[in-house]
């Protein structure tokens, strides 16, 4: 996940200022008495003092099989064992915690951390966990999966890197991959703890993301520059310079054929580049505070996903280079998306108002909307052996939705 650096992380929305309201408004100096004589100022008080009241009155129905609610502060992250048995989840309160989807029942509390945990994961194999915070710490955890064990995890590997943005496991190796704020990219092996760093050019590096072939890595920065690396070398393959985006790049999803990339700015431009030249073959306008990309893995549906901040959800013909689908819009109060994932054919989004909404690939059309989260969703991850989505939100918990791929997902 990709997070600003500060003592805590943000929430996904930039905090706007109210406007429209100067001529209603009412000023005064500090000290100075408010007349509670003016019987239209009191109407007026009155009238927010009940809007207020108002605001989280009916708390959404909760659609979720689980909710696990021993962190403090927001949860960021998550993953699912590739199982489908266990949960882990890290959070504001710099814990980490390894979980049972069924019950909640704690496997593994994992301390000593620092700061907020923003990446936690499992590999590919299910053998080991990550977990890192925002200060650089990350420490692998040798998993132990045996039943009623009492053993608490070791750690395997622990290394200090600088200030994290972003981090994943490779999806077939044992091998840890994180971003920066210094611009550079670890990459490390496990559990030798081998480490190589892919130098970056003092500009933090915003989101990275593994081609198919698992040896390139593409990755986006703060000045709008998109590198394909070379995991084996350390070598840059190709550049995208910043003249392309101009503005930070927020995300990066690969073709499963890797025949195609694309990368996304806030400033609404999706970039489709052909990887193997650098070229940029095609430019998609969408909206503003542009969040999340993602490919349809089945390569005969022939679609890209975007999400914005704003609540729009594109499903785009990727030969055509058009709009499909507009599944949502920026008025339709869905509050933004932070988090998107395909599960076959249907388009699995985490939204600000905490809903995680589900839509038919093919139509556009909204198949499912699973609530309960009272605040936005910041992590979702989908395990297919278990067909379970599990979620993290502002709102201090993780929910676990059963999600059965019936049919028609098929």
């Amino acid at each position: 996940m990709r997070v600003q650096q500060e003592d805590t992380p943000p929430s996904s929305v930039n905090g706007d200022e109210i406007t429209g309201m100067e001529d209603e408004m009412y000023y005064y100096e500090e000290g100075e008495e408010i007349q509670l004589g003016d019987d239209e100022y009191l109407e007026e008080v009155t009238d927010l003092e009940e809007e207020e009241e108002d605001v989280d009155m009916e708390p959404p129905e909760d659609h979720a099989a689980f909710v696990f609610s021993k962190h403090v502060g927001s949860v960021f992250c998550c993953d699912l064992h590739p199982e489908g048995k266990l949960a882990v989840t890290g959070g504001e309160d710099d814990r980490a915690y390894v979980w049972s989807v069924d019950n909640g029942q704690l496997v593994m509390d994992c301390t000593g951390h620092k700061d907020s945990v923003i990446f936690a994961g499992f590999s590919f194999d299910g053998a080991y966990l990550a977990t890192a915070d925002m200060s650089g710490l990350i420490k692998v955890w040798k998993c132990n999966l045996e039943e009623n064990q009492q053993t608490p995890w070791t750690v395997a590997f622990e290394y200090e890197a600088d200030d994290l943005t972003w981090g994943l496991w490779h999806f077939g190796a044992r091998v840890l991959i994180f971003g920066t704020e210094s611009g550079d990219i670890y990459v490390f092996k496990v559990p030798s703890g081998d480490t190589k760093v892919l130098q970056g050019h003092n500009t933090k590096v915003e989101c990275g993301k593994l081609f198919h072939d698992g040896v390139r890595l593409a990755a986006g920065y703060e000045d709008g520059v998109v590198k394909i690396w070379d995991l084996k070398t350390s070598a840059v393959l190709h550049q995208l310079p910043a003249t392309v985006h101009q503005i930070r790049v927020t995300a990066i999803d690969t073709h499963p054929d890797d025949n195609l990339m694309a990368s996304i700015s806030t400033d609404g431009k999706v970039v489709l580049t052909t990887p193997n030249n650098g070229k940029v073959v095609g430019q998609l306008e969408t909206e503003n505070d542009l969040e999340t990309v993602a490919f349809a893995q089945d390569t005969q549906l022939g679609l890209l996903a975007t999400g914005t901040l704003t609540g729009a959800v594109g499903i785009w013909d990727v030969a055509r280079q058009m709009i499909r689908h507009q599944c949502a819009k920026s008025d339709d109060a869905v509050g933004g998306v932070t988090k998107m994932v395909w599960v076959k054919n249907h388009l699995v989004t985490g939204c600000l108002d905490g809903s995680v909404r589900v839509y038919e690939g093919r139509t556009g059309e909204r198949s499912q909307m699973l609530t309960g989260h009272r605040s936005e969703v910041l992590d979702l991850c989908f395990n297919p052996k278990e067909s379970l989505i599990l979620t993290t939100s502002d709102d201090g918990t993780a929910r676990i939705f059963k999600y059965e791929v019936n049919k028609d997902n098929d």
